[in-house]
């Protein structure tokens, strides 16, 4: 793939997510006990509030807390007194304790949770059993000595979904009467809770265009009112597990050939052209935990076709751009090749086993090399003596 830097240098409004009505523990169901979060989102958004109050009336023992949650996920953010204390999320999708130091003054204290999800398996038994949010708790503040009241059976106020989500402001159709901050040069960076808006012109040409989401945190993203999807660049793969060398022979397991290491799990989203206008369009962030929108770019994309013809005994190097991958070894041949890139035959011999050889070593990489020997290859009898070369064509 080749890509061209065709909206780089955006200019940014921003608007911090309303939260007036939540900080105050404001919502529109009541219960005294944690309610399932997709028994009251109902699919319509990722996030739900919780909200509870408590008073204290002995600050030496509750002044300096723990609030602690058991929640079945997927991320949780606190606020305490309209004060952020932060977030946690599952490493791997299971439930999770959530737990912050918190402050708690003398009379009555607001606690607001925000559970969030990030997407619902369908596809799988038992589905409607799968609980998700603080479902049951328990919520905790354990104080001094250790001592611990239970706030699961509280009268808990529920709101399901965002004010900003309410105020569609990922649709730039429905942005009249909507103030938005436009002091470029201070646009909030790793804020939680942040909407970022941009317009952009659409690239010129037909490929396909991807937006670049390198910086940013965790949220989701449209285009003229269109979701491109939820992202999350922020949250990287692990360090361990790859490996230059690679042999996909023998028993499939996940791990096999693992590549980028240490890198997002998804960093560039396609955008469709036919979401986007012949002049100007609009792509609005929810930046859900806080990220840097100014390296966001947009570009567009081509299949990009590579090409190596090496004599055995030299360096075969094969590299694809914009962090792509190898993705389709068109043609291989170990032997005595003819043509050209792009027109690569068969010559009057070659090692039956040239495509595979290839394959194992640079299928899923951005780049591979290696020495071109006789050993690698099963070279028919008869030729040994003939110096052969590798022509190699690959699809990125």
């Amino acid at each position: 793939m080749s890509g061209d830097n065709s909206s780089n240098g955006l200019n940014w409004e921003w608007k911090m997510e309303p939260k007036k009505d939540t900080m105050h523990g404001k919502g529109n169901i009541k219960a005294h006990q944690l309610l399932e979060q997709k028994e009251l989102t109902l699919d319509a958004s990722d996030y739900l509030w919780y909200m509870t109050s408590v008073d204290i009336n002995d600050t030496s023992i509750w002044s300096n807390s723990t609030l602690r949650v058991n929640t079945m996920g997927h991320t949780l953010h606190g606020y305490v007194n309209r004060k952020y204390i932060g977030y946690q999320f599952s490493q791997w999708g299971n439930k999770f304790t959530y737990e912050k130091n918190v402050s708690l003054k003398n009379g009555t204290n607001v606690i607001t949770l925000l559970s969030a999800t990030v997407g619902l398996q369908i596809m799988v038994h038992g589905f409607d059993e799968i609980k998700t949010g603080i479902s049951g708790g328990p919520v905790q503040l354990i104080g001094k000595n250790n001592v611990t009241m239970d706030l699961s059976t509280n009268l808990w106020s529920y709101k399901v979904g965002l004010n900003g989500e309410r105020k569609r402001l990922y649709d730039s159709k429905s942005h009249v009467g909507v103030s938005w901050n436009t002091n470029s040069p201070h646009i909030p960076i790793g804020k939680p809770m942040t909407w970022y808006k941009a317009e952009f012109k659409a690239p010129f040409g037909r490929n396909p265009i991807v937006v670049d989401f390198q910086g940013l945190g965790k949220g989701h993203a449209w285009v003229n009112g269109h979701s491109i999807g939820r992202y999350w660049p922020s949250w990287v793969t692990s360090t361990n597990g790859c490996s230059d060398t690679c042999d996909y022979r023998g028993k499939y397991v996940k791990e096999k050939c693992n590549t980028n290491c240490g890198s997002p799990s998804q960093r560039w989203y396609h955008v469709p052209r036919s979401f986007l206008n012949d002049d100007m369009n609009t792509l609005v962030l929810f930046e859900e935990i806080g990220g840097n929108p100014q390296n966001v770019q947009f570009q567009t994309v081509t299949t990009g076709i590579i090409c190596a013809n090496v004599h055995e005994g030299a360096q075969l190097e094969l590299s694809c751009q914009n962090g792509q991958v190898i993705s389709q070894i068109q043609f291989a041949s170990f032997g005595s090749p003819q043509g050209q890139c792009g027109s690569f035959k068969k010559g009057s011999w070659e090692a039956t086993n040239s495509k595979s050889v290839v394959e194992a070593s640079c299928i899923g990489k951005s780049n591979c090399g290696f020495i071109v020997t006789k050993e690698m290859f099963s070279v028919p009898l008869g030729v040994t003596n003939s110096i052969a070369r590798l022509a190699v064509q690959v699809t990125c």
